[in-house]
């Protein structure tokens, strides 16, 4: 009987510690989230330019090879009369804040949509 009681008391100790505060498994790291940059003509983009003579253009690809080191963009291209990356951030103010200093959205030679990306299974993005 005493072999019993001992036994119950020791696993409620381990049941009350599972369930203190802190004293689980360590917090895990957020999943990445990714977000669509998608650029299009801005009302001041000048039609009888090409994209590389807009206002601001080398700027702004500056800022692009400067999110590709940094391992920020893992794809992006163009179709059509836009251009479209996948950026990686914590949350959409994130996403928002790494083109607050494209010169061709500044002056609204870009307009740009951003939007929540989420792929379908692990690998789609490396």
């Amino acid at each position: 009987m005493k072999l019993l009681v001992l036994l119950l008391v020791l696993v409620g100790t381990a049941f009350s510690l599972a369930q203190t505060p802190g004293s689980g498994p360590q917090q895990t790291t957020p999943a990445k989230q990714y977000f669509i940059a998608i650029f299009s003509r801005g009302p001041e983009w000048v039609v009888d330019k090409q994209v590389n003579e807009q206002v601001g253009f080398k700027d702004h690809s500056a800022n692009l090879q400067r999110l590709r080191a940094e391992k920020r963009i893992p794809i992006g291209g163009r179709y059509s009369d836009k251009g479209m990356v996948i950026v990686e951030a914590k949350d959409e103010a994130e996403a928002r804040s790494l083109f607050d200093g494209d010169v061709m959205l500044q002056k609204q030679t870009f307009a740009l949509e951003l939007h929540q990306f989420r792929p379908f299974y692990k690998g789609a993005i490396e």
